[in-house]
């Protein structure tokens, strides 16, 4: 049986592709959005989705302009001490689109005692314009009906963008 050497480097090809993407993924959203989240800049955290982006969280469907108005008006004049991480299952990617799930632990420092926060996330991501945006974004604090706590996470490796 003859096998190609396509056959062969494809595997390696996708692999590289597919870490490459992340690379770019983890550069163009992540990090900025990390910077923006915690810097409360509405502007800046907006930018890391699409025009038409979707948001999502029980019970509630936030859409496009809607959804960033609303991060706007959130973010401004808010100040928080506070830090976003993430921590990632499935991080998959195939030409212009991904598709990333993991979970997100926020550590609010703003008062005495630090405030721990701990989600889900979907999120689905397209290139456009050679750039990578955030076009549909759903999290939720449980599982099957069963509540996510920072003690149900605490064997993950969390990675904070910087």
């Amino acid at each position: 049986m003859k096998i190609s050497i396509f056959t062969l480097l494809l595997p390696i090809s996708l692999s590289v592709f597919a870490q490459s993407a992340q690379e770019e993924i983890d550069q163009q959203i992540w990090v900025p959005f990390t910077r923006a989240w915690e810097a409360n800049d509405g502007e800046a955290y907006n930018a890391v989705h699409t025009d038409d982006v979707w948001r999502i969280n029980p019970g509630r469907l936030l859409l496009g302009d809607q959804y960033k108005k609303r991060n706007t008006e959130r973010m401004t004049g808010q100040k928080r001490d506070r830090i976003i991480e993430f921590t990632f299952e499935t991080r998959t990617a195939n030409g212009d689109n991904a598709y990333e799930v993991g979970y997100y632990r926020i550590t609010d420092r703003s008062e005495d005692q630090p405030r721990y926060f701990v989600g889900r996330f979907h999120v689905a991501i397209k290139k456009i314009d050679g750039v990578w945006k955030i076009a549909q974004d759903w999290d939720t604090d449980e599982i099957n009906g069963e509540k996510i706590t920072p003690e149900s996470l605490e064997k993950r490796d969390f990675i904070h963008f910087q």
